[in-house]
């Protein structure tokens, strides 16, 4: 089931990146509007959906290393949600000091990323038990 997560999600990611970014600003952000992200940041979005449409298609080794990359992203947005927002702000933003996240944003983010540590491991036991 998680497969076919990741996989849509990658598809929707990798077809529509500035709908996404928006998407994603108007939640997280208290400020969008005076947020400016960088020129790359479309592109990468974009490239990141492809790699999870990619990883879900060929499944095996490549499908556990994406979930194994979310198990880590997850544990540190689980245990350091702000710090998480923060380091992502400084790569996709021009003055990263300027975004202000939503404070509701921030606890949702640390339970996605608990639900993506459990996620990781539960995938890891079932490659294990294989």
């Amino acid at each position: 089931m998680s497969r076919i997560v990741f996989g849509l999600i990658g598809v929707v990611v990798a077809l529509f990146p500035d709908g996404v970014i928006e998407s994603y600003e108007a939640i997280a952000l208290e400020n969008p509007e005076e947020c400016s992200a960088k020129p790359w940041l479309a592109p990468a979005v974009r490239a990141e959906g492809v790699l999870y449409v990619l990883a879900t298609l060929a499944g095996g080794r490549a499908y556990g290393w994406l979930l194994n990359v979310a198990g880590v992203a997850g544990l540190v947005a689980a245990v350091a949600p702000k710090q998480y927002l923060d380091a992502g702000a400084s790569l996709a933003y021009d003055r990263p000091e300027e975004v202000n996240w939503n404070e509701g944003f921030v606890t949702g983010v640390r339970v996605l990323g608990f639900a993506l540590v459990v996620l990781a491991a539960r995938a890891l036991g079932k490659r294990r038990r294989a």
